[in-house]
């Protein structure tokens, strides 16, 4: 079994999921706000545009986790 290096410099896998973790908190956060019966019109359609870069955010962080959790697995 190979092990895994979690440092693996400046982008390592370490940082990748702690900014994985902080957009999944983002994103929980806008869609709980979104439930607020009290928000106005614009309110709303700010939150669908912040959670829409959110999950646009998160659909990027979740590929480059990938192809480095990949890498490394292969130990390149």
């Amino acid at each position: 079994m190979k092990t895994i290096n979690r440092e693996t410099g400046k982008d390592g896998i370490l940082d990748l999921l702690n900014e994985y973790e902080e957009e999944c908190l983002n994103a929980v956060k806008l869609i709980e706000g979104l439930k607020l019966r009290t928000l106005t019109e614009e309110q709303t359609e700010d939150l669908i545009g912040e959670l829409s870069a959110s999950i646009t955010h998160l659909r990027i962080h979740s590929e480059t986790m990938e192809e480095t959790l990949e890498k490394e697995l292969v130990g390149e």
